[in-house]
């Protein structure tokens, strides 16, 4: 996804006011993949930063964790790999702020469930549904059925409300692609009659969530 980038560190050591993470740069495209790192065969989450419309990579943070995400404002968390004075790599904490870019016309977030009851939704039956519309949050909180703090999201209606539309518990981010990302996490199914409460996985699919303009009473008559 296309953002203006920030960073809260420099050398590990927090920064008096955040630094582009790119000096020079603007907007930049932001991905989240799983890669191969050099001399650890196992995969690791890495955040990447790019030119767009290039696969030049400007900037990267392994082992990247999804701190924050408010309104248009996203914040990683990760590694970052420098050199110390021998020229030997040295691996710093760092922080991203990554403010998305999304058109003008962009009023929230859409998210599409990619698992039901713990079963993972068909990939036909996820691009066919309309999906659940509202505002995406995702922050740290005290989960009660986990008994310690973790990330969480919610998505909030459009509507004004008490609870949220739905909740994932200890949340993380898979993917994110040049249009959107996805959210895993635990979902809490309630108790019901004999049935206790139960932790199942859970997923979402997130796109921005783009306000359609309504058609003139002239091109209503050119489409019928």
């Amino acid at each position: 996804m296309k953002v203006l980038a920030t960073r809260r560190r420099e050398s590990g050591v927090v920064l008096a006011a955040p630094l582009p993470v790119v000096e020079g740069a603007s907007l930049m495209e932001l991905l989240v993949v799983e890669v191969t790192l050099d001399g650890n065969r196992r995969p690791a989450k890495v955040a990447r930063l790019r030119a767009i419309g290039e696969q030049r990579i400007l900037a990267q943070l392994t082992r990247c964790k999804l701190v924050k995400l408010q309104g248009w404002t996203l914040v990683l968390s990760g590694i970052e790999i420098t050199k110390d004075v021998a020229g030997q790599p040295r691996e710093v904490a760092q922080t991203w702020v990554c403010k998305l870019h999304v058109p003008h016309n962009a009023v929230g977030y859409r998210i599409r469930r990619l698992y039901a009851g713990g079963v993972a939704v068909p990939k036909r039956a996820t691009r066919d549904d309309s999906g659940s519309l509202g505002q995406l949050i995702v922050g740290d909180d005290y989960s009660n059925v986990l008994q310690r703090h973790t990330a969480c999201a919610e998505l909030r209606s459009h509507q004004i409300s008490t609870f949220p539309s739905d909740r994932l518990i200890d949340c993380h981010i898979e993917w994110m692609s040049e249009e959107s990302f996805e959210l895993g996490g635990l979902r809490l199914r309630e108790a019901h009659k004999e049935v206790p409460e139960q932790l199942e996985r859970g997923g979402w699919l997130v796109n921005i969530d783009i306000r359609q303009r309504e058609l003139t009473k002239e091109e209503a008559r050119m489409l019928r």
